[in-house]
C-alpha cells in the first residue's frame, strides 16, 4: 500500500434516533436545494459549463448519497428498531419527493441542456469518457423527468403522480417487510419437514406455525409429504397482503400516466430509452420467441414430474399444481441424481462457507478481506476492510458488511445494499465505497449451526458479486451501473457453485470436518439444468 494513502474510517451507524434521521435528512435536502438555487442565479445557458454546473451538482449528489443511503435505504430495510425503520422510510419518501422537484426544475434543466448541446457539437472537447457519460445521463434524467414540459399544470400533475408512485411503492414494501404472519398446522400435518427446521418454528402444544419467511417456505413446499398441507400453505402465501394487490394495480396505472404525460406510448417505452434494446416491441418479440422455444422443453420437464407424482396416487394424475413442483423436483434430484440436499447442507456451515467464498473472490480479483471491529446496525453483522492484494499494491478499496441472518423487521430475501458510493471530488478528495451483503438465512440454534442449502450458496455468490462490483469499481463519479449490465458479473460468478472442485473446496462437514465427497459434488453438478426450461419460462 502506498504510504501516502489515507485509509478512511468506516461509516458510523451510531447515535441515530428516529428524530435525528429525519432532521439530518432535511438538512441535507435543504443544502442541495440551496446549491441548485445558487447555480440557477449565477449562470445562464450561455455561461454554463461542465465545471461550473455539472461538476458541482454531481459532487453534491455523491456527498449526500454517502449519508442518505444509510439514513434511508439501509436503516429502513435492516434496522432492528421499528421506530427507526419507520423514520428511515419517511426520510426515503422525502428524498424521493425532493429528487422529483430537482429534476423538474426548468432553470437547471436549461443549463444542463445547453451544456449537452454544445458538447454534442464538439465531441473532441475537454471532456473525457466518464465526463461525457455523466453529462449524457444527467441530460436524459432531466428530459425524462418532465423539466421540459411547457405547461406548469402538466409539470404539477407529473410531480404529484411521481410522488404518489413513491408513496404507494413504499407502503407495499413496508407491508411485505413487516409481515410476520404464517399458518398453524398440527405437527402430524408436517411429516417430512426436517426436525431441525420444525424446531425453529413457533410452537403451541401440538401445533406449529410455519411463517412466511424464506427458510420456512422452502422447507415446507420442498419436504411436506401431505399435498393438502402444501396446498393450504401455498394458497395462504399467495393470498396474503391483499392491499398490495390494490397497490400494484394502482402502480401500473400511475406509471402509464407518467409515461403518457412525458409523450411515451406506455411505461415500457419510457424505460427502454436508455437501454441497449432498441424498443419495447423488440424486447417483447424476443421474450415471445424465447417463450415459444422453451414451452415444449418445459412441458417435457413437467410431464416427468407428473409421472413421478403418479407413483403417489392410485387414480390417474394429469396436473402438477404450483404446490407440487418443488416437492417432486426434490424427489427427482434424490431419486435420479442421488442428491440428498439435507445431507449436502451439512457441508455448508454458514461461516465456513462465507470464508470459502471470500477466498474464491480473493483469488479471482486479487483482493484481501481483513476483519475489522466497528459500529454496525445489528450485533450479527460483521465488517471487513477490502484491499488490493500485496502483489497488486495493497491499496485500500472500501468496506464490506455481511448481514446474513433472518430477523423480525428485516427486508425479506437476499440483496446488495450500496451503503456508500465511491467517487473522486473535483478537488481530488477520494471517497471509498461501502457495500453490504444481505441475506435471510436461518439463524443458528443452540444445537445446530446455520447450514446452507446449495441454492443459498448460489445466492451468496450472486449477491457478494454485486457488493464487490461496487467496491472494486474505480470511477470519478458515483453513477449507478446501467441496468443492462448490472446482473452480468453476479450471474457469471454463480458459475462457480456448479464446479465440483469449488464445491469440494467450500464444503466441510460441520461435525466431522470432512471435505465434501467428490461423488456428491459431481452429482450436484449434474443437476445444473434440471427444470431449467420451467425456471427460465417463469421469468419470461
Amino acid at each position: 500500500m502506498s504510504s501516502e494513502q489515507k485509509v478512511p474510517a468506516p461509516p458510523s451507524f451510531e447515535n441515530l434516533p428516529p428524530d435525528t434521521v429525519l432532521a439530518e435528512t432535511e438538512n441535507i435536502l435543504t443544502s442541495t436545494s440551496a446549491l441548485h438555487d445558487d447555480l440557477a442565479a449565477k449562470f445562464t445557458p450561455t455561461t454554463a459549463t461542465f465545471n461550473n454546473i455539472i461538476r458541482p451538482i454531481v459532487d453534491d449528489t455523491n456527498r449526500a448519497a454517502c449519508r442518505l443511503r444509510i439514513l434511508t435505504t439501509l436503516l429502513g430495510q435492516l434496522s432492528p428498531d421499528r421506530k427507526l425503520r419507520d423514520a428511515a422510510r419517511q426520510a426515503e419518501t422525502r428524498v424521493a419527493a425532493a429528487q422529483v422537484k430537482i429534476l423538474m426544475r426548468p432553470d437547471i434543466a436549461s443549463l444542463v441542456g445547453a451544456i449537452y448541446e454544445r458538447e454534442k457539437m464538439a465531441p473532441d472537447g475537454n471532456l473525457d469518457g466518464q465526463d461525457r457519460h455523466l453529462l449524457t445521463r444527467m441530460h436524459g434524467e432531466y428530459l425524462r423527468s418532465g423539466s421540459f414540459l411547457r405547461s406548469d399544470k402538466e409539470r404539477e400533475e407529473l410531480q404529484a403522480t411521481l410522488e404518489q408512485i413513491d408513496r404507494v411503492r413504499s407502503a407495499a414494501q413496508t407491508a411485505f417487510t413487516e409481515d410476520e404472519g404464517g399458518i398453524w398446522f398440527e405437527r402430524e400435518d408436517l411429516a417430512g419437514v426436517p426436525e431441525t427446521i420444525l424446531a425453529s418454528m413457533p410452537q403451541h402444544g401440538t401445533r406449529v406455525q410455519v411463517t412466511f419467511r424464506n427458510a420456512h417456505v422452502t422447507a415446507l413446499i420442498r419436504h411436506a409429504v401431505s399435498s393438502e398441507t402444501r396446498r393450504r400453505f401455498a394458497v395462504a402465501d399467495q393470498n396474503r397482503l391483499p392491499d398490495n394487490v390494490t397497490r400494484l394495480t394502482s402502480l401500473v396505472a400511475l406509471r402509464d400516466k407518467v409515461a403518457r404525460l412525458l409523450g411515451y406510448e406506455h411505461h415500457a417505452a419510457l424505460k427502454i430509452v436508455d437501454k441497449m434494446a432498441p424498443s419495447a416491441s423488440y424486447v417483447e418479440a424476443q421474450l415471445n420467441g424465447l417463450h415459444r422455444r422453451l414451452k415444449p422443453l418445459a412441458k417435457a420437464e413437467t410431464d416427468r414430474l407428473i409421472q413421478l407424482k403418479q407413483r403417489d396416487y392410485k387414480e390417474p394424475v394429469s396436473e402438477l399444481y404450483s404446490w407440487d413442483r418443488a416437492y417432486y423436483l426434490h424427489k427427482q434430484t434424490q431419486g435420479s441424481f442421488f442428491v440428498d440436499y439435507e445431507l449436502l447442507a451439512e457441508y455448508f456451515e454458514v461461516n465456513h462457507t462465507l470464508q470459502g467464498v471470500l477466498d474464491v473472490f480473493k483469488e479471482l480479483f486479487g483482493i484481501d478481506f481483513q476483519s475489522i471491529v466497528t459500529s454496525v446496525w445489528h450485533e450479527s453483522v460483521v465488517a471487513y476492510g477490502v484491499r488490493d492484494s500485496p502483489g497488486e499494491g495493497g491499496e485500500f478499496l472500501g468496506h464490506l458488511y455481511v448481514d446474513l441472518f433472518d430477523r423480525e423487521g428485516k427486508y425479506r430475501g437476499a440483496h446488495h445494499v450500496l451503503i456508500k458510493p465511491g467517487f473522486v471530488e473535483a478537488n481530488g478528495d477520494k471517497h471509498y465505497p461501502a457495500s453490504a451483503l444481505v441475506c435471510s438465512f436461518a439463524r443458528p440454534s443452540l444445537s445446530r449451526p446455520s447450514l446452507l442449502q446449495h441454492s443459498e450458496v448460489k445466492t451468496m455468490f450472486h449477491e457478494l458479486g454485486h457488493a464487490i462490483h461496487n467496491i472494486v469499481a474505480r470511477t470519478k463519479y458515483a453513477i449507478p451501473h446501467s441496468r443492462d449490465f448490472i446482473e452480468i458479473p453476479s450471474i457469471m460468478l454463480e458459475n462457480w457453485i456448479w464446479l465440483p472442485e469449488v464445491l469440494i473446496r467450500l464444503g466441510r462437514h460441520y461435525k466431522s470436518q470432512e471435505a465434501l465427497p467428490r461423488e456428491l459434488a459431481e452429482s450436484v453438478a449434474r443437476t445444473r439444468n434440471v427444470n431449467r426450461a420451467n425456471s427460465i419460462l417463469a421469468q419470461v
